[in-house]
């Protein structure tokens, strides 16, 4: 190696750990931002001649050192397996959510709860028994009903209340879907085209599988890398991007609970092809308001309907006690329908005069209570409105409880398999560092070759004075 290619290596040496320490700078710049993948400064050295001509000859040393890349420190593996474990974490979470809003609705178990409300109502007809004549009683238990009547009522609109907002969140969701599957679609074509211009991608590369990872959460979806660097996404094998090409989702049907079943809920392509999502957030919405929310609403109707059927049926056997003017005796009167509806939307109480609440068998004696006494026995019916309602009751709960568990536990696999991620491509301050001083001796030793060159040249020059 002559002297003046000695001046060239160690120029290229000085390239080298300068443009390292550059990376070094950009690491360190970036250790606080979320996505960001670590880089890296391949080197390689400058070979000598090797192929043998037959005036020329080498000294077998190299040229110096040249950068063939910057690599971004990236497991596709870890990443793919983060984003299927953060889908499943957000779809638990999701529906998490909607049964803690169910139990919210339903508010069992509490002092002032349905099911307390129910036996309340049956230990008024209890007290009627005892005491038919008495006004007062029958008022209470008018009272009573109609308290049992308005929860149902309130309940069933609540739950039909949380229906509309899941609705409305699908379709937020889906918008979201549309904004990021954009942005992918945009990063790739920008990562090609700099791909093709031989210009470094890793940042843009870094923002695209965040925006994947995010379209992950949402809809479980899946990536696969192209030749050309761009990144196509997959819904359940469906393609969603390709490329720079984007295919648009929509979210179709009733934006009530009631309207579901002639517009049931859904995800679609624009242009009516259905979406299949198994995974991440708006599955979950999906079967929160095709699943999850109407079986709490038919559950509901049916102790509602089954109340109402009960109660009329065994009120239709008594007899009231009421008084037709100018008369001031009773007479009795063969009961009427005691509630009216027949779920838990229109369940109300249809009568309001308390003589009109038929509390005895029998119109010879309409101030018996016997009557009564069968309506307070319909709360130990072992397939009544009580029993119904408890199992209702403990069903979400479990429910609820299975829910909660997995989504405590998959929390915790989705942490640990970020953690993982992060310690491959994430950046370690105490490693830069560590880097840091390894290019900056190397960059001062470069710079002491050149030092050491030039004396020796400046003697060689100076010894033909």
């Amino acid at each position: 190696m002559s002297t003046f290619s000695g001046l060239n290596s160690a120029l290229s040496a000085l390239y080298a750990q300068r443009r390292a320490l550059d990376i070094t700078g950009q690491n360190v710049a970036n250790v606080n931002t979320e996505g960001y993948s670590r880089q890296r400064v391949e080197l390689s050295p400058v070979e000598n001649v090797t192929e043998p001509a037959r005036y020329s000859l080498s000294t077998g040393v190299g040229d110096g050192v040249r950068i063939t890349g910057v690599t971004r420190l990236h497991n596709e593996f870890m990443t793919n397996r983060t984003r299927s474990e953060h889908g499943l974490n957000e779809y638990l979470q999701a529906h998490k959510t909607v049964y803690a809003n169910i139990e919210q609705a339903l508010g069992e178990p509490s002092d002032s709860g349905l099911q307390a409300q129910l036996s309340e109502y049956w230990s008024a007809w209890s007290d009627v028994a005892n005491r038919p004549g008495d006004t007062s009683a029958r008022t209470a238990l008018l009272s009573r009903a109609n308290t049992v009547a308005g929860t149902m009522r309130t309940t069933r609109a609540n739950l039909g209340e949380l229906y509309t907002a899941t609705r409305e969140q699908l379709g937020a969701d889906v918008n979201v879907v549309n904004q990021t599957t954009a942005g992918i679609a945009d990063l790739n074509a920008r990562i090609s085209l700099a791909g093709v211009a031989g210009m470094p991608t890793n940042e843009l590369s870094d923002k695209r599988d965040q925006l994947v990872l995010r379209l992950s959460e949402l809809t479980g979806a899946t990536a696969r890398t192209r030749p050309d660097g761009s990144t196509d996404v997959l819904l359940a094998g469906a393609v969603i991007v390709q490329g720079d090409t984007v295919r648009q989702l929509e979210a179709v049907g009733s934006p009530t609970v009631d309207g579901r079943a002639a517009a049931p809920p859904q995800v679609q392509f624009v242009g009516g092809a259905v979406a299949s999502i198994t995974n991440g957030k708006i599955a979950s919405r999906l079967e929160a308001l095709t699943k999850t929310i109407p079986d709490a609403v038919q559950g509901l109707d049916n102790v509602a309907g089954l109340l109402v059927s009960a109660v009329n049926a065994q009120h239709a056997q008594g007899f009231d006690i009421t008084v037709v003017p100018p008369s001031t005796v009773p007479t009795p009167v063969q009961g009427g329908a005691f509630f009216s509806g027949t779920d838990a939307r229109t369940i109300g109480v249809a009568i309001s005069d308390p003589s009109k609440v038929a509390a005895s068998s029998t119109a010879v004696n309409p101030f018996q209570g016997d009557n009564a006494i069968a309506m307070a026995d319909l709360a130990k019916e072992p397939n009544g409105a009580d029993v119904r309602y408890r199992n209702f009751v403990v069903d979400t709960g479990i429910a609820a409880q299975t829910i909660n568990r997995r989504a405590d536990a998959q929390q915790v696999i989705s942490d640990d398999v970020t953690s993982a991620e992060q310690a491959e491509s994430g950046v370690s301050l105490d490693e830069e560092m560590t880097n840091m001083l390894q290019f900056q001796r190397a960059y001062e030793a470069a710079a002491k070759v050149i030092s050491v060159v030039d004396t020796t040249l400046d003697t060689l020059i100076n010894m033909k004075r």
